[in-house]
């Protein structure tokens, strides 16, 4: 029963995030839920984690919980954060499910993870190029009605990252010119939607991917150091990016990429107030100016645009500077420590050697560092998403055995 649920999850999910990424967090839910109802009635018990799984859960959640006591306001921050811990808990459930299921099963779903992401990219493509018809035929919307083009992002994301993991899915049966080719897709997909900081992400992915192609061992040794040395440097690191303030520089940059220089330089001079324990979680949301000046944005056609309020919109715009404003060094720790046991989980399925899987990670990483706020619950579930997809990736071992016994019975 699981398995027939799973591959209906795995194909609707993509198509889903196009249309409304706010939906994938009730489906995990509801898909979480029913497979623990279905494997408490067959087995008369609640589905189990990991030692490593419960230990990161307590001391990550424990210290988040502890953090809302001095946040802006605790009551909004502890109703957030018991969100996310009914969220890590429905997606650990739903990685559980898969990783347990037969070699079988998981080659299934591949084929519904391949259907549902080509059906999302072709209605993608017709939202984006054709002014969003479907989403106005079922908004009951007119032809004619403008709809803001931002509110594909998030599936624009979702795709983007999730055709690496596809790449991964099939790679042995790809041959060398098309795993070659194969990362011009997500980047020509992703050319024409509106998300400039997704585009950026899958680019760099893409460059790490031909940059160790053919050493993909030293790759997967390196990925991880730099990753949990940005994390731990990064207050440091944008204490240099200066804003630009002068009406010269609006006119060689967006407006979204001065404002994050502007929120980078005021939340590292925040988080250098208070390193250790931060300001308390989700206090981001809620951050005042502290007296730093507004900024204003001239278009190259004079008009100017300033920004008034606070000079935080909800998040920072970077995950590791909203780990640092909010729960301090120690915080930082955690998330590095989270890093290193994905790696290890990573090894200790054989993938070291998937480059593509080092290229999701890389577009995963650079997204929450330029995109969306950490704990958005629609954009907190995709990790568990993409990490339910990571099973369905036969080891390298295992595929080889399978191809022998192919041959042999052929």
């Amino acid at each position: 029963m699981n398995s027939h649920l799973l591959r209906l999850f795995f194909f609707s999910v993509p198509i889903v995030s196009v249309f409304s990424s706010n939906a994938l967090v009730p489906l995990v839910i509801i898909v979480a839920v029913i497979i623990s109802v279905l494997h408490g009635i067959e087995t008369k018990s609640i589905p189990s984690f990991t030692r490593t799984q419960i230990i990161i859960f307590l001391l990550f959640f424990g210290w988040v919980t502890i953090s809302t006591l001095w946040t802006i306001n605790p009551l909004t921050a502890f109703k957030l954060d018991l969100r996310l811990i009914g969220l890590t808990i429905a997606g650990l459930v739903l990685v559980n499910a898969v990783t347990y299921l037969d070699k079988e099963n998981k080659r299934q779903m591949t084929n519904a993870v391949l259907l549902g992401l080509v059906l999302a990219s072709i209605f993608l493509s017709i939202e984006v190029f054709y002014q969003a018809p479907i989403t106005k035929v079922f908004k009951g919307k007119s032809l004619d009605a403008w709809v803001d083009p931002s509110r594909f992002n998030r599936g624009v994301t979702f795709i983007g990252i999730s055709l690496w993991i596809l790449c991964a899915i099939f790679s042995k049966k790809l041959s060398l010119f098309f795993k070659l080719l194969f990362p011009i897709i997500p980047i020509a997909l992703l050319y024409f939607a509106p998300s400039e900081s997704s585009l950026v992400a899958v680019i760099l992915g893409t460059v790490w991917y031909f940059l160790f192609f053919k050493l993909p061992k030293l790759g997967f040794r390196i990925l991880p150091i730099i990753m949990i040395i940005s994390v731990l440097a990064m207050p440091l690191a944008t204490r240099y990016v200066e804003p630009l303030y002068d009406a010269e520089s609006s006119h060689s940059i967006p407006f979204s990429a001065k404002h994050r220089f502007f929120i980078w330089d005021f939340v590292s001079s925040q988080i250098l107030e208070n390193p250790v324990i931060g300001w308390g979680f989700d206090s981001a949301r809620d951050y005042p100016n502290r007296g730093v000046e507004n900024y204003v944005h001239t278009e190259p056609n004079g008009n100017i645009r300033a920004l008034e309020g606070r000079i935080i919109s909800l998040h920072p715009h970077n995950f590791a500077l909203q780990v640092w404003l909010e729960l301090g060094f120690i915080g930082a720790i955690l998330v590095s420590v989270i890093i290193w046991i994905v790696f290890g989980y990573l090894k200790s399925r054989q993938l070291s050697e998937r480059i593509e899987i080092q290229a999701m990670l890389v577009s995963t990483f650079i997204i929450a560092l330029l995109g969306y706020g950490i704990w958005q619950n629609r954009w907190f579930v995709m990790f568990f998403i993409f990490a339910a997809m990571i099973p369905l990736i036969q080891p390298r071992q295992d595929q080889e055995r399978i191809d022998e016994a192919d041959e042999y019975g052929a």
